[in-house]
């Protein structure tokens, strides 16, 4: 967004909208915290992207950047509504939407309506598992329920401590209480959601029965956005997709309409000077077969880097550019191609939200997730980040008979169940299977990404995993990238070459052998609430930004020969031969 201005109450970066602070997430300003609001409200957007593949899932025509170059780009309400006085001696707590006046509100923040001192907005916040947030119920907390009392409440710090006890809500009717287990759900147990989305101004109160959950208004389970991403591959991003991208409205309206031959019409005045009615009708047909599972998406990517050299991929090197590395005999038992992903661009889509517990990244279909409207022209927030990867491939053989294994495969299916109790009891309708290979190739990832984040000039937290895991895919992309046009500066795809990459590989393997929380992180197992074995944040755990599943599904008991769990071990063979340690 532009250099400050007075009038401004706070910046947000087009990338922190779709990652970090999009429609119904609480930003702190510079003088107040808000909440930006729903789609809907945006008078103007930003740059239009196009990817044919992701928006046929979807079930949009296109996406659009936040718009970033103008004044008041992106439209936010005050929240939390109510506010307390900065005054030790007042500590009046109000509602900051009582005699509201917009202009003092940009010149001088929110003010006490008492004694004009400076006001900050309510740390206390109360949520529901549906996405809902409201205002801490101040009265009902001090009268210890509902009461027709009207008077002033204040807040006050004895001094003696910084604890939320230390803080006592006072009413004028003489009624007080400390702010002791503010936090605590057990607290709340009489009090039910209201139903509020303060991003939707002027939406009324949904209906929700759900128990309230409070919470403070900086925690990290206020706002998980739901993404979904994709990247970018011919042919779906080449001109003629983006035009009929474009178009694909009008087509759909007359068509409707009942207007005669209006397919031949369309392409006859945009797209016969440049493109055969052959190539029309083809990219017409695709953009029509809807993709209904994000893992068909996953598949298309899969499909592209592998089979990278076919003329129908790499007819648009301007995003998707790939070279194969030659791998040495010895790592071909367990990889069977390491391909150099020199160029790509990745679209990131701004769903909606959840609250309290984090979304899953692949499940199609999540109960508890709050939707972005979906206005006439039928468009969702993204921005697209230009980078470098680099891709491995599993050996198929090697894993099959690694599965075989009895120690593997009973595992595989306590990985399996524990996976689909996860989701279950959070409401996820689970298409996808999460078993002992998903598992080896998640750990090993991260495992790359620990140990590439030293090499490349990369934090660990700004290169991402893609896992393609399924009885077609066996493979794992670790990119990085920037929003900026030219994209990352190669740091990370020269580890590609293999000269750079088994030193890696060999450094992350002996750093997996021994963890500074063993021995109770090796004999951790798999449980529904617990979804990993033997991980840590000191072995295996990356920055949440990072993994596509939240930390989840992580065993290096699956990479590495541990303690009494050595057959687990797809890569036991090759510590001893690569590392120099029998184990």
């Amino acid at each position: 967004m532009p250099s400050f201005d007075k009038n401004k109450i706070g910046e947000i970066r087009p990338n922190q909208m779709i990652t970090t602070f999009g429609p119904g997430s609480i930003v702190d300003a510079v003088k107040d915290s808000v909440t930006v609001l729903d789609t809907s409200y945006w008078k103007e957007k930003g740059e239009r992207l196009n990817d044919s593949r992701l928006a046929s899932y979807l079930g949009v025509n296109y996406f659009h950047k936040p718009k970033s170059a103008a004044y008041r780009d992106v439209p936010a309400v005050s929240f939390p509504y109510m506010h307390v006085c900065s005054n030790p001696s007042c500590g009046l707590i109000f509602d900051v939407r009582e005699n509201f006046d917009i202009e003092k509100y940009l010149k001088f923040g929110v003010n006490c309506p008492k004694c004009q001192r400076s006001a900050y907005p309510s740390r206390f916040i109360v949520m529901c598992q549906n996405g809902h947030i409201d205002d801490f119920p101040w009265r009902w907390w001090v009268h210890k329920g509902d009461v027709p009392c009207k008077e002033n409440l204040y807040l006050r710090s004895t001094g003696q401590s910084s604890t939320l006890s230390d803080l006592i809500v006072r009413c004028g009717c003489g009624a007080w209480r400390s702010m002791s287990g503010a936090t605590q759900p057990d607290k709340f147990i009489d009090l039910k959601c209201c139903g509020h989305h303060p991003f939707r101004p002027d939406h009324k109160n949904e209906s929700c029965d759900a128990p309230v959950i409070p919470s403070q208004r900086g925690a990290s389970n206020v706002y998980f956005p739901v993404i979904r991403s994709a990247i970018s591959i011919p042919p779906w991003i080449n001109p003629i997709h983006n035009l009929i991208d474009t178009h694909i409205t009008l087509i759909e309206q007359m068509i409707e309409l009942g207007i005669d031959d209006a397919e031949s019409r369309i392409y006859e005045k945009y797209f016969a000077s440049t493109f055969t009615r052959e190539e029309f009708d083809e990219a017409l047909k695709r953009r029509r077969e809807n993709i209904r599972e994000f893992k068909e998406i996953k598949q298309m990517e899969y499909d592209a880097i592998t089979h990278h050299n076919d003329p129908l991929y790499a007819s648009n090197r301007k995003y998707f550019k790939a070279e194969e590395e030659v791998l040495p005999t010895y790592l071909s038992r367990y990889f069977s191609r390491v391909i150099r992903v020199t160029r790509l661009r990745e679209i990131k889509v701004l769903l909606g939200f959840t609250r309290v517990d984090a979304p899953d990244p692949d499940a199609d279909k999540q109960d508890n997730i709050v939707y972005l409207s979906r206005t006439s022209e039928k468009w969702l927030p993204a921005v697209d980040i230009n980078g470098e990867g680099i891709f491995i491939e599993f050996n198929r053989e090697t894993l099959a008979a690694w599965n075989e294994s009895n120690e593997v495969a009973e595992l595989s299916k306590r990985y399996s169940k524990c996976y689909d109790d996860y989701c279950s009891s959070r409401g996820w309708t689970n298409i996808v299977s999460r078993d002992a290979e998903y598992v080896l190739m998640h750990t090993f990832a991260h495992l790359l990404i620990k140990e590439m984040s030293l090499k490349s000039g990369y934090s660990s937290s700004a290169i991402r995993e893609r896992i393609y895991s399924s009885d077609k895919m066996s493979g794992i992309l670790l990119y990085t990238g920037s929003s900026d046009k030219e994209g990352s500066l190669g740091g990370l795809v020269a580890l590609g070459d293999c000269r750079k990459l088994i030193p890696i590989i060999k450094s992350a393997l002996e750093n997996a052998l021994v963890c500074t929380n063993d021995p109770e992180c090796l004999s951790k197992l798999p449980t529904s609430q617990k979804s990993s074995g033997a991980a840590c944040h000191s072995c295996c755990m990356i920055s949440e930004t990072a993994c596509e599943n939240g930390n989840r599904m992580l065993d290096r008991a699956l990479v590495v020969p541990l303690d009494e769990r050595e057959r687990l071990a797809y890569f036991k063979d090759l510590v001893d031969e690569l590392c120099g340690l029998e184990v």
